[in-house]
């Protein structure tokens, strides 16, 4: 998912298509009588009036086509991509294969002392130990929005995880090896790829809480100043505080901007209602010198002196050539967790940053470090689904414009995964409706609660004019379980859907949820 929430603008990422008892080159709407009575009065309402339903869902047993309607026609994909994008990683690398980042030292300590440099080199690895990433998990907010969307969209909190626990782990494992003192400098190499810039920010192979600065807002008394609270705690920044608490009733309204006149101090304005705290957060630019500062605090966490400065720019022309680091120099290494689970979390949070980061992983993997050189990779695996390259556009690994497909492209792919020993990884990672990610907050109490499980998509703009939301798609995708061990597979869209608020971002994806239930109710033996 990606959104942005300013000045009227949102933009979300997601999927579409499905539903209608006819042939799937059947162009015209579907009839009412074909189709379950919940799924026609959600697809009748209002702020569908002049939209347009997409709609296929597919017996993989028999290829019998159960409902479809526009099923050969292109609509934008949107977080859909993502799909594709986790499918060909797991394909490619391993649902089960982790990414070690190891710590090398330059020279050899003497009697403690380094007089080189200490070199962490970036995997790739989403979290370095973050999100219970020492224990093998990946763990993200289930329930509600995850951080990584805080200064978008209301409501997101805080992962339970200490996200420099890595980093302490690295650190601790550095003192342990008798290192006491690093009179060199302390540097971060991040040149597995060149940093992608995609629409939420650089895309580096580096990543320390998701590379955010998590901003808690705790309200006071009506018309009392707020307080701040920063997570992680670090000298990198400092808050400078203008936040009021407002009347009862009202919307929080939170900016973080930078001080024009020093870039290590964040100005937190803005107001928020008496109450529960908010969260908001500050995206990282430079995620090199993020990451330096923070792996220099832990190591004077674990007892060991650093002289170079802490705040000081990671100064990347000092790196040796990768060549250079060899085992006898290596001083400390975590591994992530399983690619099965970074995915897990990018599906059900649609998780833009993670996903392009995954395409960063399928360049290296073909020996390049430009992250485009992994779109082959996806669409090979297209191919291997036998879905046709003139059915499918892909730009990135998040869903930007103008990715595109048919229903009947999604399908396949749908159909082809299931059938790949990773398959049920795949399946078991993707929002369930009433349970797990962004399906998660919806349909709690349908009778369909865990039997749909697909991936979202969103790609909505704000009219200024009237404040209306104007959705170009809400859709998706993926697998209805109805009963006996049988699931089939679906797509579900929606385009050109208008909302009198913003608060149809909530109300679309209910509706999209509730017709994927009303098919999974219908169908259920």
């Amino acid at each position: 998912m990606c959104l942005r929430n300013r000045l009227g603008f949102i933009a979300l990422i997601s999927a579409l298509v499905a539903t209608s008892c006819t042939t799937t080159d059947d162009e015209s709407p579907p009839a009412s009588s074909d189709l379950p009575s919940d799924a026609v009065e959600i697809m009748s309402s209002d702020p569908y009036a002049a939209g347009r339903w997409s709609y296929l869902v597919l017996d993989p047993d028999d290829g019998r086509v159960i409902y479809s309607n526009l099923a050969d026609e292109f609509f934008f994909l949107a977080s859909i991509s993502k799909e594709f994008t986790v499918s060909t990683v797991f394909d490619d690398l391993g649902s089960s294969t982790t990414l070690t980042t190891p710590v090398y030292s330059t020279v050899e300590p003497d009697d403690g002392t380094l007089t080189g440099d200490l070199i962490l080199v970036a995997s790739g690895d989403l979290a370095l130990g973050g999100r219970g990433a020492l224990e093998g998990q990946f763990r993200f907010t289930e329930g509600a929005v995850d951080h990584v969307y805080a200064d978008v969209i209301p409501g997101a909190v805080l992962p339970e995880d200490d996200p420099l626990a890595g980093l302490d782990a690295l650190a601790q494992q550095i003192a342990d090896s008798g290192i006491t003192e690093v009179d060199g400098d302390v540097l971060i190499d991040a040149r597995l790829w060149e940093v992608l810039e995609a629409q939420e920010g650089p895309v580096p192979p580096i990543f320390v809480n998701d590379n955010l600065l998590d901003i808690e807002v705790n309200p006071g008394a009506s018309g009392e100043p707020a307080s701040l609270r920063m997570v992680p705690e670090t000298g990198a920044f400092t808050l400078e505080n203008s936040v009021e608490t407002a009347e009862e009733g009202a919307s929080a309204n939170l900016e973080v901007s930078v001080d024009p006149e020093n870039s290590r101090v964040l100005q937190v304005s803005g107001s928020i209602p008496p109450g529960d705290p908010a969260l908001t957060v500050y995206r990282i630019p430079d995620a090199e010198s993020w990451a330096r500062t923070l792996f220099i605090e832990a190591l004077e966490r674990a007892g060991i002196s650093v002289s170079t400065d802490a705040l000081a720019a990671n100064d990347a022309t000092a790196l040796p050539d990768a060549s250079t680091y060899s085992d006898d120099r290596e001083v400390a290494s975590i591994e992530s967790a399983p690619l099965g689970q970074m995915g897990g979390m990018i599906l059900a949070t649609s998780y833009n940053t993670g996903a392009n980061a995954f395409l960063c992983l399928l360049a290296t993997e073909a020996g390049s470090t430009d992250c485009d050189d992994g779109l082959p990779a996806i669409r090979e695996l297209a191919e291997s689904a036998g879905i046709d390259p003139s059915h499918v556009v892909l730009v990135d690994g998040q869903g930007g414009d103008p990715a595109s497909a048919t229903p009947e492209a999604v399908v396949q792919l749908l159909d082809y995964i299931q059938d790949q020993q990773w398959g049920d990884t795949f399946a078991e990672g993707l929002p369930n409706l009433g349970e797990r990610g962004s399906l998660g907050i919806t349909g709690q109490d349908s009778p369909a609660r865990g039997k749909v499980r697909g991936k979202t998509g969103t790609k909505a703009e704000g009219v200024p004019a009237t404040e209306q939301l104007f959705f170009s798609v809400q859709g998706l995708a993926g697998y209805l379980d109805i009963g006996n061990g049988k699931n089939v597979l679906f797509v579900v869209a929606v385009s050109n859907a208008l909302f009198p608020s913003v608060d149809g971002i909530f109300q679309v994806n209910e509706d999209v949820a509730g017709v994927a239930a009303a098919f999974q109710q219908e169908l259920e033996e």
